[in-house]
């Protein structure tokens, strides 16, 4: 078992309206993410020698584990979906269908999505619950807070200033938004959506 954790390279096409630039130094945030994940869990193992002389800062590593986890994690989606370049939606896709039945059509799920994520800082995260055979657009204000216990995520749409500062200021930051959305390759979400729905 490895608990050493690589950055992916993606492959990203230029984005109207978010410029390569962002791209950059956004990804040096998520590879931030990835070193302090495996430095927490290579302190954790030099600690766990003393347990009992260092069991309080154990703990307080692995409260600090969970942000930079769910921070790599979330990264790697907000990604991958740029990966492949801009695709529409396929109406013939289990994902289209689902969107379908639960908002009524694509562009009211869209506009919904895009009113929720304005809010603030944070992740709009669009969660599938296979329990209760729906979609959850939900809010999430730090990488560790606000999670749906369980449930997988589809779409991880990264609204901290660092996704769109060196393009946008805070005031213009619907366009970095809609940017983000048009840009999204809705072939790999799909594909997300069929794997958690098997």
């Amino acid at each position: 078992m490895s608990t050493h954790y690589e950055a992916h390279t993606f492959t990203i096409p230029e984005i109207t309206g978010i410029s390569q630039k962002q791209i950059d130094e956004h990804i040096k945030l998520y590879e931030g993410y990835v070193k302090h994940v495996n430095l927490i869990y290579t302190e954790l193992m030099e600690l766990g020698h003393d347990k009992e002389k260092n069991g309080h800062l154990m703990q307080e590593l692995r409260r600090r584990l969970g942000f930079e986890f769910n921070g790599m994690r979330l990264h790697e989606l907000y990604f991958g979906d740029l990966e492949g370049g801009a695709k529409l939606i396929n109406p013939d896709s289990n994902l289209y269908q689902h969107i379908k039945v639960q908002y009524g059509d694509f562009e009211k799920f869209r506009a919904e999505f895009a009113s929720i994520a304005a809010r603030g800082s944070g992740w709009m995260i669009l969660n599938w619950d296979p329990v209760g055979a729906r979609f959850h657009m939900n809010w999430v204000t730090n990488h560790d807070e606000g999670q749906l216990a369980t449930l997988p995520a589809i779409i991880a749409l990264d609204f901290w200033e660092h996704a769109y500062m060196v393009d946008y200021t805070p005031g213009d930051k619907g366009k970095y938004l809609n940017a983000y959305l048009d840009a999204l390759n809705w072939e790999s979400v799909a594909k997300r959506f069929d794997e958690v729905k098997k």
